[in-house]
């Protein structure tokens, strides 16, 4: 089997509790994770989070082919980095190419609302995100579940649900069976 491959953005103001526990369980999946600065610097340096704690990504969008694809892109939420991540016109069109070439594109928290908000990608989905950007949410159906898959879209609440979110992603590019491999150590 191919190694599966997924991108992580990143930029000041992620969650912390999210971005790592996304990058840390698909590593756990043995996907090869790239996580993406998105910061206007071209500097990969530590990216402050929203709580504080700084983490090194591996590369800044900039640096990654404009044809690359990945198996999977996932974006995190967090303010003021979701706002961050949606400004960037190749990150969007990033997300967009990923989404015709029937990729996986997974949001958490704010970033379906904010990043997903600026692209087409849930017109015709149903989607869900932080209780508190449930009304700038467009998609075709809101829906209140801890995380939401509807083809290859895959979208969750809060800090407190990105461990499930990552498992339902692992699920789909790898399997159940991965998946409940992974979820057991870990006693989800």
């Amino acid at each position: 089997m191919t190694t599966k491959t997924a991108l992580v953005l990143i930029a000041t103001g992620s969650e912390e509790i999210e971005t790592v526990a996304i990058v840390d369980t698909l590593v756990r999946a043995s996907v090869q994770v790239t996580l993406a600065s998105v910061e206007q610097t071209h500097v990969t340096k530590a990216i402050e989070c929203s709580r504080g704690v700084k983490i090194v990504p591996d590369a800044h969008i900039n640096e990654l082919p404009q044809d690359c694809l990945f198996d999977v892109i996932v974006v995190p939420g967090g303010m003021p980095g979701a706002e961050i991540i949606a400004s960037n016109s190749k990150v969007l069109k990033m997300l967009e190419r990923h989404a015709l070439e029937q990729k996986i594109i997974a949001a958490i928290c704010a970033a379906p609302a904010v990043v997903l908000g600026k692209t087409s990608i849930l017109t015709n989905k149903q989607a869900t995100c932080h209780p508190a950007f449930m009304a700038q949410l467009v998609c075709k159906e809101k829906m209140t579940q801890r995380v939401v898959i509807d083809g290859n879209v895959i979208t969750s609440r809060a800090p407190g649900t990105a461990i499930e979110f990552t498992l339902a992603i692992i699920e789909k590019i790898l399997g159940k069976e991965k998946a409940n491999r992974v979820a057991e150590p870990m006693l989800v």
